[in-house]
């Protein structure tokens, strides 16, 4: 049954219908909205839900955060890109020069509005885009059209429309509808027939998501109820139905939950307790939320031990799986953020010679001992200058720091020519004569 047939079926309030039949016309006159986020708000607002999993749990963006392993996959890659410096560059005819004092860099790197510093701001961003496919902010632009705040909008309170080939955005509560450059668009896999909406992880993967979080639904009621998921009393006495529920009621209130765990039972007039439950290892519970943690972090591209999964994990492996971690599921969403910034946070005029880029190896700065052997190498091979690796270090610069040396006497690039060709040859020794010649 269609959204729509679903909605005439139904008995709504006045306000409510009007509110669905003006998008309903809108949809008629020619304009095709944002389907996924659009349908799911007006589902909720008409008491759908969002539906269930095979687990018989909803899945949500809230139900889903509940579950560690997602919530421990989105915190890793929106914190772990948010901490990183996004510094602006323009290139010259000399090389790239970082620039200072862009209105731009102080929305990323500090304050992106007066609601919200730079890192909670490309956090949520980060986020919402990893659950929902899609994240939101609208551009607040000052003086000369430079942008001056970027202000974040759920993916359930925007409207993404397109008409003639271009988009526009319209935001609950904000009468005017956005254009295009007024608005940063983080997308993800973009799987829509004109490739326009990111697909929802909490879409994707609902069956996963939910098969965790009834897992640890069960895992909660199995300590809830003392470690004993049921268990039967017995006697040969007829009870009545009364007296049943009496005996079950008192039975829990004392031994049930975690609390009352391991007490010695005591039984009247009989009576005689058997378990009817399976352990959990017997019903591979543990296995099962193993299993499922590790298809989480496989959606997310993120490697176990970002998660605490250290069961399979040596000092070897998890150095080979951050740098894979860096290089294949940060750098493509560092790429995807900068040319979206790029696009939107620069004018017209800065866009051909400016350019986002995220300082990835501000990663290494946690391990002392790589960061200094990459330094190292990076001056012996004449890649940095001194005051490069001094600013890396966030140290002042220094006088006559500016120039590259290259291993081999650490000679100055621009210098090694004429090293080289004043340098002299080392004195051949005189051969003494021959014994002919001495005769």
């Amino acid at each position: 049954m269609s959204f729509w047939s679903l909605f005439n079926a139904r008995d709504t309030s006045t306000p409510l219908r009007e509110a669905i039949s003006a998008e309903r016309e809108q949809r008629a006159a020619g304009v095709v909205v944002g389907t996924d986020e659009t349908d799911s708000r007006l589902l909720s607002l008409l008491g759908l839900g969002a539906g269930q999993s095979v687990g018989g749990v909803a899945v949500t963006e809230k139900s889903a955060l509940a579950f560690a392993a997602v919530w421990a996959c989105v915190m890793a890659i929106s914190q772990d890109l948010a901490a990183l410096p996004c510094q602006l560059f323009e290139e010259t005819t000399t090389g790239k020069v970082k620039v200072v004092g862009h209105p731009a860099t102080r929305l990323l790197n500090l304050q992106a509005s007066p609601l919200q510093n730079a890192m909670p701001h490309r956090m949520v961003m980060l986020a919402t885009v990893l659950l929902h496919g899609n994240a939101y902010a609208r551009i607040d632009y000052g003086a000369r059209y430079k942008p001056a705040g970027l202000y974040y909008k759920h993916p359930n309170q925007t409207e993404v429309i397109t008409s003639a080939g271009k988009l526009y955005y319209k935001f609950w509560g904000d009468p005017v509808v956005r254009q295009d450059y007024e608005v940063i668009h983080l997308r993800g896999l973009c799987m829509d027939a004109d490739g326009v909406m990111g697909m929802s992880v909490l879409r994707a993967h609902r069956e996963n998501i939910g098969q965790g979080l009834a897992a640890q639904r069960v895992g909660s009621r199995f300590y809830d109820n003392g470690a004993k998921v049921s268990g039967a009393l017995e006697t040969d006495k007829l009870l009545t139905k009364e007296s049943a529920g009496r005996l079950r009621e008192n039975f829990t209130a004392v031994y049930g939950g975690s609390e009352n765990a391991g007490k010695v039972v005591v039984l009247e007039e009989g009576l005689k307790f058997k378990s009817i439950s399976l352990p959990p290892a017997d019903a591979q519970f543990l296995e099962t939320r193993k299993f499922t943690r590790g298809e989480i972090a496989s959606i997310f591209r993120v490697p176990p031990h970002k998660i605490g999964d250290l069961e399979r994990s040596t000092n070897n492996n998890i150095e080979q799986q951050s740098i894979d971690y860096v290089q294949n599921t940060l750098q493509p969403w560092a790429v995807n953020i900068e040319q979206e910034y790029r696009l939107k946070l620069l004018t017209t005029r800065e866009v051909d010679t400016h350019y986002f880029k995220h300082n990835l190896g501000a990663l290494l700065r946690a391990d002392s001992a790589a960061r200094g052997l990459f330094i190292a190498q990076m001056l012996q091979n004449g890649v940095f200058t001194i005051n490069e690796a001094r600013e890396m270090e966030e140290r002042n610069r220094i006088e006559g720091g500016d120039r590259h040396y290259i291993n081999g006497n650490l000679m100055p690039v621009d210098k090694v020519d004429e090293i080289l060709a004043n340098k002299k040859p080392a004195a051949v020794p005189a051969q003494p004569p021959a014994p002919d010649e001495q005769a």
